[in-house]
């Protein structure tokens, strides 16, 4: 695979990709903040359902049932082997 150098304008487009990833980080970690006062105050009360103003904020346990792949595999290696499907994609990263 070669390395092709541009200097054009992708260098500006790399840069501000890199300023909204921040942005982006920003605004999540903002987003996290708000959405535990939220539950702290619903888990105080003991809600799971809360209607704010024209809101219904819902917070409540769910039970799911995942597959343990690790466990299967080590048990049964050749069926799970039957099984797996191979897939490619394509990884876009800036570094």
């Amino acid at each position: 695979m070669a390395t092709v150098i541009i200097t054009s304008n992708l260098e500006n487009e790399i840069r501000d990709i890199r300023a909204l990833e921040a942005k982006i980080k920003e605004l999540d970690e903002m987003k996290k903040e708000k959405e535990a006062l939220v539950k702290s105050v619903m888990d105080e009360t003991g809600l799971e359902v809360m209607k704010v103003g024209v809101y219904t904020v819902r917070f409540t346990n769910i039970v799911r049932n995942n597959f343990n792949t690790s466990a299967f595999k080590k048990k049964y290696l050749e069926l799970y082997n039957a099984f797996i499907k191979q897939s490619n994609y394509r990884k876009f990263e800036i570094v």
